[in-house]
């Protein structure tokens, strides 16, 4: 029997855009499609030797959301299908938590579980930290990933180079492209923040077909220290740029699914039948019925 639900409940988030993703706090949700393609594309066919890396070259990057027991998801930074047919896990740091190399051994084992393929994984250090563990040994469980330090690297000196050759209207080439990219991570006398609006600028106004994606490489690298407030100034810096449009459109189309998603679950707690909120929502069975099963183990 389907339980009579008020219209405007199911309807108020779909068509009201409550829901629509706020771009002046949310820039790339870390793993939005826009973001994640610029980074395939700003990276494909290419290696990171830059950052001492040495790897067969990247052909395209992998999902990075893993989902887990408990309705819960891990995500990751970056995972890069090689052309060995090898996977690279990146992940970027400013910090070393205690935890850290525990988590990343829990990722590696999933991203074998999920693709059956051999995972090496690296971790990239900010210009901050000068050591870190590598080794993870608990019992019969080893864990050994390489440690990439970009201290030595120095972002002020490169800062310099790149708006140099800018000025000049020089075109810069791909490997002026990957640095600037990790530009915020290197070494410097300023801050980390204030180099990711640096890098934006300098990339905003480079003469490069790649520049779009390099401006989402930067975005993905660095949402994950960038505070609300540089989020902010980031996204002024990226005002009537490409990437700037796509992630517009792009926060429209979440915001309207996240409010599907959103319906979906009032109705599901209210008892209506999977069916009907299909009918309703336009989701697919197999999403609503996911949606409920989150909720079963939550409750």
């Amino acid at each position: 029997m389907r339980i009579a639900v008020a219209l405007p409940d199911l309807y108020s988030i779909i068509f009201t855009g409550r829901q629509v993703v706020n771009l002046e706090t949310n820039i790339s949700g870390h793993n939005t499609d826009i973001i994640m393609k610029a980074t395939a594309e700003m990276f494909k066919d290419k290696t990171l030797e830059i950052l001492g890396l040495k790897t067969a070259r990247i052909v395209d990057i992998m999902p990075t959301v893993l989902p887990v027991v408990e309705a819960r998801e891990k995500r990751l930074d970056f995972v890069f299908l090689l052309e060995d047919e090898t996977l690279l896990h990146l992940e970027f740091q400013t910090t070393v938590p205690e935890d850290l190399l525990r988590r990343i051994a829990f990722y590696g084992a999933r991203i074998v579980e999920r693709h059956n393929r051999e995972v090496n994984t690296a971790i990239i250090y900010s210009g901050r930290i000068q050591n870190a563990p590598d080794l993870l040994t608990k019992g019969s469980l080893t864990y050994k990933v390489a440690n990439v330090y970009l201290k030595d690297m120095d972002g002020d000196a490169e800062c310099n180079r790149l708006k140099a050759k800018i000025d000049q209207e020089e075109p810069l080439n791909e490997a002026d492209l990957q640095k600037l990219v990790f530009l915020p991570l290197m070494k410097s006398k300023q801050p980390e923040n204030d180099m990711v609006i640096q890098a934006a600028e300098l990339a905003k106004v480079s003469k490069n077909e790649y520049t779009n994606f390099a401006i989402g490489a930067l975005i993905a690298i660095t949402d994950k220290f960038l505070p609300e407030e540089y989020k902010r100034k980031l996204l002024e810096v990226l005002r009537m740029t490409q990437i700037e449009q796509w992630l517009r459109e792009e926060g429209l189309k979440e915001g309207l699914k996240e409010g599907k998603l959103e319906t979906a679950r009032k109705a599901l707690l209210k008892g209506v039948d999977v069916e009907f909120i299909a009918e309703i929502t336009g989701l697919s069975l197999e999403t609503i019925q996911k949606l409920k099963n989150e909720i079963v183990v939550k409750q």
